[in-house]
């Protein structure tokens, strides 16, 4: 922080428990078998991935004709134009991996405070281990390819709403099932996008760790939803909503719209790209359908976040059937 006033802009301000286990009794099996996995599965971003290989040179970073199959603009391009857009649009992408993975190391970092089993902070405890290395292996791939781009602000507004809350099942909630799966949704498109082999490398052994954070959060807040105060139980349902609501990109005013500074940045109208891409990328498309109808919706229904009361407004939006 070099400012004041630079630091206040990034400050979240919020109250936490520090819950205390002093039984020691076992409670998630489940959590104990994932707590042995992630032990045995770390991994050394220094010496695990290849950083001496110049980027892009053996295989795109982004195959933009897949990235943007289906739009209007980009058949348009020039050659020039197009390896402008594979190396910008891949430096915002993975900026805003890069601020995930940085919220989500501050969100476990409360976890181990906050969540009261200590099964779950142990578990807890090495996925913050995993954050941590998630935000140096994107630092520096990004920072290899071009700059770090601003973190966009839905995706703001979700991690500071997850990490000011003092209840610990919405830091779960919020963090392990909606940012994580938006997470692997994101980073499984951009790895059949790529074809350079460090940051294919990158991507593998950071899903790796991914698919056992989503794990975390269902088998945890499995166990304790069934005993949820009803008024509690709503609130996550509505979080939860909303969250889907706006991350669901399907006209204008939904969607990580910041993108749109890349546009602008090159001089196109960067609000008729993001129609354009939002109405027919295939890629929009394809991510829509990995996070929500393969993985979030079936999880948030085996998890009873999805009342009668609140299924109709998802029906609305087309996430439910």
């Amino acid at each position: 922080m070099t400012t004041t006033r630079a630091a206040a802009a990034r400050r979240v301000t919020y109250q936490l428990e520090t819950l205390w286990d002093y039984d020691y009794l076992p409670t998630h099996e489940e959590l104990a078998t994932l707590y042995e996995t992630a032990k045995k599965n770390q991994w050394n971003a220094s010496t695990a991935i290849d950083w001496t290989r110049p980027l892009g040179t053996e295989g795109p970073v982004l195959n933009v004709q897949m990235a943007f199959l289906g739009t209007d603009f980009f058949p348009k391009l020039t050659p020039e134009e197009q390896r402008e857009v594979e190396i910008r649009v891949s430096a915002w992408r993975l900026s805003q991996f890069l601020h995930g993975e940085q919220g989500a190391l501050v969100v476990c970092g409360q976890l181990v405070n906050s969540i009261p089993e200590l099964d779950a902070k142990l578990y807890a405890s090495t996925q913050v281990v995993d954050e941590g290395r998630h935000v140096e292996v994107f630092e520096r791939y990004v920072k290899k390819l071009h700059k770090i781009y601003p973190v966009d602000p839905l995706l703001k507004s979700l991690l500071d709403e997850i990490l000011a809350t003092n209840l610990w099942e919405l830091k779960l909630l919020g963090m392990q099932m909606i940012v994580e799966g938006l997470a692997i949704a994101a980073f499984n498109v951009m790895r059949k996008q790529t074809g350079d082999p460090t940051l294919g490398q990158l991507l593998d052994y950071v899903l790796q760790d991914e698919g056992r954070h989503v794990n975390f959060g269902y088998f945890a807040l499995r166990r304790s939803i069934p005993n949820m105060e009803p008024a509690k139980r709503e609130y996550l349902e509505d979080f939860t909503f909303k969250a889907c609501d706006h991350m669901y990109a399907r006209d204008e005013r939904t969607g990580f719209q910041s993108v749109k500074n890349v546009w602008t940045e090159m001089g196109w109208d960067g609000d008729a790209i993001w129609k354009d891409t939002v109405t027919h990328s295939q890629t929009t498309k394809s991510f829509n359908s990995f996070l929500f109808q393969d993985n979030l919706m079936p999880r948030l229904q085996r998890l009873g976040l999805i009342s009668e009361r609140i299924a109709p407004r998802y029906r609305e939006l087309g996430l439910l059937a």
